[in-house]
């Protein structure tokens, strides 16, 4: 079974983050402090553990989403899928060409920001799930 993990906004604890029950206790990386640069600085949390990870973002840190795929993946632990709420859309291509390495699902919350809509539009095109069930259901 894969452990869910909780990435952080910019500046705060993912606010999803123990806010409902799941079968087995999450992951919530905390944010940056300092000078400490996101993708580093949660790249690094994450690489305390070999579980199966379900990464979940929120808003415009799903940016750095394909970064940290790419980071489980140099770790020999891919994660298993990806959720990404009220997402900017993650650049396709680049450096991580090869990402998504799983299944994503982007999640619309009923406050979504049109750049979050945007993103769905794109991800319908892709052939990934959209979904605006909450993500408690989702991964339960």
């Amino acid at each position: 079974m894969a452990t869910v993990a909780f990435c952080p906004t910019l500046t705060d604890l993912n606010p999803y983050a123990n806010t409902f029950a799941l079968p087995t206790a999450p992951y919530v990386v905390t944010p940056p402090q300092g000078e400490a640069r996101w993708v580093t600085h949660v790249a690094s949390q994450l690489a305390g553990t070999a579980d199966a990870l379900v990464l979940v973002f929120v808003g415009p840190t799903s940016v750095h989403a394909p970064a940290l795929g790419f980071s489980r993946k140099a770790l020999r632990s891919p994660a298993v899928g990806y959720y990404l709420i009220d997402p900017e859309m993650p650049a396709i291509g680049g450096e991580y060409g090869d990402w998504p390495d799983a299944p994503v699902t982007i999640v619309l919350t009923p406050d979504a920001p049109e750049y979050a809509h945007e993103a769905a539009r794109q991800a319908q095109l892709r052939g990934w799930k959209v979904s605006n069930e909450p993500l408690a259901e989702l991964l339960s």
